[in-house]
């Protein structure tokens, strides 16, 4: 019996290994909330990728401070959203005396579905540029995505502007005091960037003031991109420059943080009047063969896809797959610098990026360019239950606990209608990027709360837990046998 007793104890703390070995690359950290819930939003910031089990988050679960599962959705997976609209919007020029005006009411009559009528028309003189535009965005429902300016062909240059918001056109509040529309041919190409973002904003009227008046181009149409849904997409997380790890005549190679999702990417050209064609290719893992996930841009975020209507198509060939191609320009011109937009990518995690020249890449400058890459944060709501701090973990595959669909954890949420949740946040330090990936071992995420430590006398004990165990049934084999022997002795001796 006692030997039963021991070797069920030993089987039982050898089945124990595995599981104790899988809890080793759980993470912790704790959820910071605001209001009294019981729902919290909350955005994961993009440094939770390098210690995930996948670039989908699968594995992320919430607790409360009993260790309780508690349940959430992913806000990103809602597929019932409006349609993108797009409205080409009425404009009304502002001479200069009414440019700087904080109220304008007084020059429009507002009709009965919100939409502006001029009182006195304003005769522009050709001579004379217009400072300043009232733009009538009244009839463009929900949130507003992007304005797409439409200038003469003529006009040739770099022009900064303010942009304003109002409902009654006597108080206005500001979205933006630096944007900038680029129309211009520099040495046989041509660059344009004439979209700008509205952040969402939700609004009547809009106005828009040049910031060189003298020098205001002629413009000649305003289309604006607008969309209502359930929920406001977090802003692109963008990360610190990195520098190539290595260059050829034509390419450069630059290292990602690992399981990391690349939505954009900015370069950062190091000279002036730098003008060149790239291409960008994402280069994949040695024990990856095909691009295993993507965030789906819409509506995720559909700004990013308005921005490149032809939507990418990865190409792969061998380890590497074609993302997109650009032509990057860093330009000095009179009345500012001009400098390449940003640039979508697929969403998918990548080992590291090479940008890959048409000619020399020294045409991209002398130091080569650094980039920066952008990860769209993942968005959750919760149900608290319990007592606080609420944690948030991930980390290693579990059974219990994995996500809602957003309508079964919030029953009476309609269409288009606005998550009512409190906010929530935490923190997570990105690890530093690794100039060799492959050759190096993934570095685990920077939890700023209470962590599960698993300590090495944790692994002592268990091993000598089982030592004592097995030596207890060895001890117990060896008695057993000594008294078998015993017994055999007397029988001989009876005999």
């Amino acid at each position: 019996m006692k030997i039963k007793t021991a070797l069920l104890a030993s089987c039982l703390l050898l089945s124990m290994l595995p599981g104790f070995a899988a809890t080793l690359g759980v993470q912790q950290t704790v959820i910071t909330t605001q209001g009294n819930g019981p729902y919290y939003r909350l955005n994961l910031p993009v440094g939770i990728y390098p210690g995930s089990v996948h670039p989908d988050l699968h594995d992320v679960r919430v607790r409360n401070a009993a260790g309780d599962l508690l349940s959430f959705a992913w806000v990103d997976t809602e597929t019932e959203t409006a349609e993108l609209r797009s409205t080409k919007v009425a404009l009304f020029p502002l001479p200069a005396e009414q440019s700087l005006t904080v109220n304008t009411a007084g020059s429009f009559r507002q009709n009965p579905d919100g939409s502006l009528t001029q009182l006195s028309e304003w005769k522009t003189d050709k001579k004379k540029t217009v400072p300043a535009w009232i733009l009538d965005v009244s009839q463009s429902k929900g949130q507003l995505l992007q304005a797409r300016l439409e200038l003469a062909t003529q006009v040739n240059g770099l022009f900064g502007f303010s942009l304003e918001a109002s409902d009654d056109l006597k108080n206005w509040r500001l979205i933006s005091a630096d944007e900038q529309v680029i129309q211009l041919q520099h040495q046989n190409a041509s660059v344009q960037k004439l979209e700008i973002s509205l952040h969402h904003a939700t609004a009547r009227y809009l106005r828009l003031r040049w910031r060189d008046a003298d020098q205001a181009p002629e413009l000649l149409g305003v289309t604006v991109d607008s969309q209502q849904q359930s929920y406001t997409p977090p802003p692109l997380q963008w990360s610190a420059l990195i520098q190539p790890k290595a260059c050829s005549n034509t390419y450069c190679d630059y290292p990602l943080p690992e399981k990391t999702p690349i939505d954009s990417l900015r370069l950062q050209l190091s000279e002036p009047n730098t003008l060149a064609t790239v291409s960008v290719l994402g280069q994949l893992p040695p024990a990856q063969n095909t691009v295993s996930y993507r965030h789906h841009h819409n509506p995720l975020y559909p700004l990013h896809v308005l921005r490149h209507h032809k939507q990418v198509t990865a190409q792969q060939t061998d380890r590497e797959v074609w993302l997109n191609e650009t032509l990057a320009y860093r330009l000095s011109l009179p009345n500012g610098e001009a400098k390449s937009p940003d640039l979508l990518l697929d969403g998918a995690s990548y080992k590291g990026l090479r940008l890959q020249t048409t000619g020399p890449v020294s045409s991209l400058g002398k130091p080569p360019p650094g980039i920066q890459i952008a990860g769209l944060p993942r968005s959750l709501v919760f149900l608290a239950r319990g007592k606080g701090p609420y944690i948030l973990e991930w980390g290693v595959e579990a059974k219990d606990g994995a996500a809602l669909p957003l309508r079964t954890l919030m029953p009476n949420l309609k269409t288009a209608e606005l998550i009512k949740a409190d906010d929530a946040s935490v923190e997570i330090a990105s690890p530093p990027i690794l100039a060799e990936t492959e050759k190096s071992a993934p570095a685990p995420a920077t939890a700023t709360a209470p962590t599960k430590e698993h300590k090495p006398w944790l692994w002592a004990a268990l091993a000598a837990g089982l030592a004592i165990l097995g030596a207890m049934v060895w001890s117990l084999l060896k008695s057993m046998s000594v008294k078998k022997d015993e017994m055999t002795d007397d029988k001989q001796q009876d005999k």
